[in-house]
């Protein structure tokens, strides 16, 4: 069993697993940022917005919950579209 997963992994193991990851390969290497910030970014201008329409914390934090999904979902067909871009 410890052949299989190691116990003590250092930080250079989870850098490098990041940086040679093939699905962050996209656009250039900049999957990952976007993934990382544009994101987060984008969920908080989501928010702002509601918030300047309701004036409700709680509206304003459930629907932007509601529109992670979404977002995230946006981003997979995105990155499916890159890939079959990039294949033909």
């Amino acid at each position: 069993m410890s052949e299989i997963m190691p116990s003590k992994r250092n930080f250079g193991d989870t850098v490098d697993d990041i940086i040679n990851n093939p699905a962050y390969d996209m656009l250039g290497g900049y999957h990952i940022f976007l993934r990382r910030m544009v994101i987060p970014f984008f969920l908080f201008i989501i928010a702002m917005l509601l918030w300047e329409l309701t004036q409700n914390q709680i509206v304003t934090a459930v629907l932007t919950g509601l529109m992670v999904g979404p977002v995230f979902g946006l981003e997979r067909v995105f990155a499916e579209w890159q890939i079959r871009k990039q294949s033909k």
